[in-house]
Parts: structure tokens; C-alpha cells; sequence
């Protein structure tokens, strides 16, 4: 039986009122007043001039694709190490995702390995911040993307609340995704955001995100009743969805806090091992990370896998992560395999999740450690 899981949503009595309130006083339509007030609370939060919320990382990335122009024998680059979403949201554009490597301290796209995949069809780059984390190399990729006029979509998917330079993750392309899923720091069940500080970029995305309607200019009471003028999908969060949001995205700044101290006690207490595995750092130009995944990485994978299973006896969930994209069945159909990606191989096969959330009590914590360093003992021997 499970003592200790690896996720658990930061949800508490304030919580539980908020939706009651928004269940008494609402109807949960999506662009009611919590989704109204969910958007400032993003922007606030982000610093991005636009924020729209949606249904999932998974949806704000498709809608973005789609509003950047993405079309049939088009190409984007995307990592191979991430959610089949970074690549589906390109293919039902009828472009190509091309798979490329990552470095091997961060787990972020390598901007060497990118420059590689660069052809006359590349129109965009999809990046994602692992564990809410951007590369020491995240500026080359900007620049390399710039260099060939190639926009950029930031799977920030990890990243509430994360900053990079002073400067929160998501904004420093044309248009950033997150997610507000179950196992995220901001945890709505199901749930994403988009955010953007490009106004024609925005407007697109609210015709998009509401099957193709002007609803959005009609809720502003910009036009006298909404109309079908383009293409869209139906992206709407629940009203309800969004008061829950709400709820945490004020708690944010504890929410991370809380995980930071983890994380901190975590390596300190797991440094002396840093010889038998890769303990995860803090990345130059990092100035606010908020630590959405502590991952520890392994030499090989049998030592990976006698930790796994040495943890889940003692009750503790640790978890591999992605199964790499271009190794999968329809990464193989789209030729993915055809390119080594060795750093994306390696870490895929030897990386490990421990718990990381607020409601982790120290004897939790302790328990983590003291655990993980048994089985660490045994097979240092």
C-alpha cells in the first residue's frame, strides 16, 4: 500500500468553498467572473500582457500551433523527452514534428542538436522547461530561433510560478502553454492556460479557442451578439475549474516555497551519493524555479530499476517519467528513429521522480530520504 504518492493537489477547506460559492452563484460556463479574474491573476503572475485560460497544456499548444500558421510540409522541432502533446499538437496542423536532442543537466533542448534539424520547412520550435527549469542554453535557442526566423512556442506545462532571469517562463516566445492538470503545482483536475504578449497572436487565440467565435469581443461588449468568423475548437475552461485555480494561484509564492525546502533537503541529505547519481541543480539565470519535479538520475538503468522497486516496497511512489517520442510506435511512423538521440535515450532510461509537493510533512520527507539512502548503500556495495 502506498504511505507516501508522488503527487497531491495543494486543495484544502478554501478550496472546497471556493467551488461551492462558484456552484451557488454561477452556472460553470467558461468567461464567467472566476474565469475573468483567473486571467488578471495569470497576467499578474506572469507578467504576460495576455492570458487566456483552457482546457489543458495540451489544447493551449494546439491552438497556438495552429494560430502561428502551422500547415501540411511544414516542420517544427520539438524535444523527443516530453508528452506526446508537444508533437500531436503539430501533426493535426498536417506539419511534421522533428525530434531533437536535449542536454543532459537540465533536460531541456539542446540548441547544438536543433541547429542540426533546421531545413527550409522548419517554421517554428515547440521548447519545454523540464521540472519547470529552463536550460544555462535557453538563450541560444532564442537566438537561433530568431536567426532563422522561426517562432517559438514554450511548453511551459511545469512552470507556474518559475522564473528565469527574472523573468517568468512562458513569456519569452511568442506564446507560452501551461498546465493546471491533477500532478502540477497549480492543480485544477484538468486544466491549461495560454498566455502571449503578441495582440494580433491573442486575438487569433480567442476566436480559436471558442469554435471559431467572436464571443470573446461580444463578452467585452465589443459587438451586439457573437458570430462564427474562422477556425476554432471548443478550449473553454469550466468556470468552475477556474475558481479553483484561483485558489492556488493566490497560495503560489507558499506552494513553491513549500517544494524549494523539499528539494533543498533532498540533495543536501542525497549529496553524498552525487558520485552514483545526478542530483538536479539550479541552472545559471534561474532566479525563481518552483521545483515541480525533483528528479535524480541514475548511472544505468538496473540500478534505476532496484531503486524503483526498493522505494515502492517501503510504500514510497517514485516514478520514471516520458517515454521517449521518437522510439515510440508513431515516432517510428514518422521516421523519428532514424536519428540518434543518445541524451534522450540515456536520461529516459535512468531518471527517477521522488514526491515533491506542499502537504509532504518533515517525518515524510525524512522517510523519503532515510529510504531512498538504504537502498542507495546497497547498491554503492
Amino acid at each position: 500500500m502506498t504511505r507516501i504518492p508522488l503527487h497531491k493537489p495543494y486543495w484544502g477547506i478554501s478550496a472546497e468553498r471556493a467551488i461551492v460559492k462558484a456552484m451557488r452563484t454561477g452556472t460553470g460556463v467558461a468567461d464567467g467572473p472566476e474565469s475573468v479574474r483567473m486571467r488578471e491573476k495569470l497576467k499578474r503572475i506572469t507578467g504576460a500582457k495576455f492570458a487566456m485560460p483552457a482546457t489543458s497544456a495540451t489544447h493551449a499548444m494546439e491552438a497556438t500551433v495552429a494560430c502561428l500558421g502551422a500547415k501540411t510540409g511544414d516542420e517544427v522541432i520539438v524535444p523527443s523527452f516530453t508528452l506526446s502533446s508537444t508533437a500531436t499538437a503539430v501533426m493535426i496542423r498536417g506539419a511534421k514534428p522533428v525530434f531533437a536532442d536535449i542536454d543532459p543537466i537540465t533536460y531541456c533542448l539542446d540548441p547544438i542538436d536543433v541547429a542540426k534539424v533546421i531545413t527550409k520547412r522548419t517554421v517554428g520550435i515547440i521548447t519545454e522547461h523540464y521540472g519547470g527549469f529552463a536550460s544555462e542554453n535557453f538563450e541560444k535557442l532564442l537566438k537561433l530561433a530568431r536567426a532563422h526566423r522561426l517562432w517559438i512556442i514554450e511548453d511551459a506545462a511545469h512552470c507556474i510560478g518559475s522564473y528565469y532571469k527574472g523573468r517568468h517562463l512562458g513569456t519569452f516566445g511568442n506564446a507560452g502553454a501551461f498546465s493546471f492538470h491533477g500532478t502540477k503545482n497549480v492543480a485544477t483536475g484538468e486544466g491549461g492556460a495560454m498566455v502571449t504578449n503578441d495582440r494580433k497572436l491573442a486575438d487569433k487565440l480567442e476566436i480559436f479557442r471558442a469554435v471559431g467565435t467572436d464571443r470573446q469581443a461580444f463578452l467585452a461588449g465589443k459587438v451586439p451578439i457573437y458570430r462564427w468568423v474562422g477556425e476554432g475548437s471548443s478550449y473553454l475552461l469550466s468556470d468552475l475549474l477556474a475558481a479553483l485555480a484561483n485558489v492556488q494561484l493566490d497560495q503560489i509564492n507558499y506552494i513553491n516555497k513549500k517544494r524549494t525546502r523539499i528539494a533543498s533537503f533532498y540533495t543536501k541529505e542525497l549529496h553524498k551519493y552525487s558520485d552514483f547519481i545526478q542530483l538536479p541543480g539550479i541552472p545559471k539565470g534561474m532566479t525563481n524555479p518552483n521545483w515541480h519535479i525533483y528528479a535524480i538520475k541514475f548511472k544505468n538503468p538496473t540500478h534505476r530499476k532496484m531503486f524503483v522497486v526498493g522505494m515502492r516496497k517501503k510504500g514510497i511512489e517514485v516514478s520514471t517519467h516520458f517515454v521517449p517520442l521518437h522510439s515510440s510506435p508513431m515516432g517510428k511512423k514518422l521516421g523519428g528513429n532514424k536519428r540518434k538521440l543518445p541524451v534522450t535515450d540515456d536520461v529516459a532510461a535512468t531518471l527517477v521522480r521522488l514526491p515533491i509537493y506542499p502537504d509532504l510533512t518533515k517525518s515524510d520527507v525524512r522517510l523519503v530520504v532515510s529510504t531512498a539512502r538504504g537502498i542507495l548503500r546497497t547498491e554503492e556495495r
